[in-house]
């Protein structure tokens, strides 16, 4: 993978939700077309009553590697489906978050992602069909 611009990383924010509590909590590590890494220190807010991040919030995590992997081919992307394995529930912390693309096609694209913690043990995984809009030079 490549060093990455900060032209470039700031393209891949835009998968990010504008949420004031993300809000400088990604940082992208690595980029090419159709894969990415990166983590996030996980804000109190997307706790549950349990203490642990909320399903939701994983599903969120995930679903923004899935369009930034997607949107680094320079296509815009809305996800059409997912299927998510939740597998160890974490509390608030730094995570780990990569995805890659097996398939892409001229309108879909096949994406998995996986969340980490800092020590390796896997949280959540997912893979994701992406739509694809086309270029993003053609899109307004």
């Amino acid at each position: 993978m490549t060093e990455l611009s900060q032209e470039v990383t700031k393209e891949l924010m835009r998968n990010v939700p504008p949420l004031p509590d993300l809000e400088g909590c990604i940082e992208i590590h690595t980029s090419e077309p159709g894969s990415v890494g990166y983590t996030i220190d996980v804000p109190e807010s997307l706790s549950n009553y349990r203490g642990t991040i909320h399903g939701g919030a994983i599903s969120l995590i995930l679903e923004i590697a899935a369009g930034m992997a997607t949107y680094a081919y320079g296509v815009g992307n809305v996800a059409l489906t997912s299927a998510t394995n939740f597998i160890r529930a974490v509390g608030v912390q730094r995570l780990n978050v990569s995805a890659s693309t097996s398939h892409k096609g001229r309108s879909t694209a096949v994406v998995h992602c996986s969340i980490e913690t800092e020590e390796g043990k896997i949280v959540a995984e997912a893979t994701y069909t992406m739509f694809l809009f086309g270029p993003l030079e053609q899109q307004s």
